[in-house]
């Protein structure tokens, strides 16, 4: 006797890119840093807190008014990825204010993990200035430069405003153009429109960091 099984195929974390240059109109966008921090009061009312090194950004990102068939076909499109990764690159925070080489910027060595300052060489000048964004070659968190890094050529730590999540390998790339963030909706889209004819529609997503 044969038996016949149904196979079926689950699909899940499929990626839906919602940057401003795939079309997506987004006009207005926030960003809020969680840090999961145990904090706690004496009867003195003394605080105590201690970091636990989890870190996540958030999201708020609002669109531009848009006529009703254009907002309407966006906000299908967040609908339907609302268990889905949302890749989000932003158009001036995703690159680097400093200097990159062609040669690019590399991991100098093994590096363990949970630490918040990095070795980085590149054969080429380069500089990371405070507010840089990047990426680790293995990891989709994205990270913040703390200080300005030197304009020079070869080896230089770069201070972090959190700590790796995982450890990194030699000679591997940091990205520091093109940073992308990992979202994950909260499940709620505003959508805002005056009750008449020939409206214009927006919309307001709320997303997290994917950790």
């Amino acid at each position: 006797m044969i038996r016949l099984r149904e196979v079926v195929k689950i699909e899940v974390n499929v990626l839906l890119n919602i940057s401003n240059n795939v079309g997506f109109p987004w006009a207005e966008c926030s960003i809020t840093e969680n840090r999961l921090m145990y904090v706690s009061d004496s009867v003195g009312l003394k605080r105590s807190k201690r970091n636990t090194g989890v870190h996540r950004y958030e999201f708020e990102l609002v669109t531009n008014d848009m006529a009703m068939t254009e907002g309407r076909g966006i906000k299908a499109k967040l609908s339907r990825a609302v268990d889905d990764i949302l890749l989000f690159v932003h158009p001036r925070l995703s690159y680097s204010q400093g200097t990159v080489p062609t040669s690019g910027i590399k991991v100098v060595g093994s590096q363990s993990a949970n630490r918040d300052i990095i070795s980085l060489a590149s054969t080429g000048t380069w500089q990371l200035l405070a507010g840089d964004y990047i990426q680790m070659p293995n990891d989709t968190k994205v990270y913040e430069v703390a200080e300005d890094t030197l304009l020079q050529s070869g080896t230089q730590n770069v201070k972090l405003t959190s700590r790796i999540r995982l450890a990194l390998t030699n000679a591997t790339t940091v990205i520091v153009n093109n940073v992308t963030w990992y979202l994950q909706s909260d499940g709620v889209i505003e959508v805002s429109m005056e009750a008449s004819n020939n409206q214009d529609m927006q919309l307001v997503l709320k997303a997290v960091e994917k950790i």
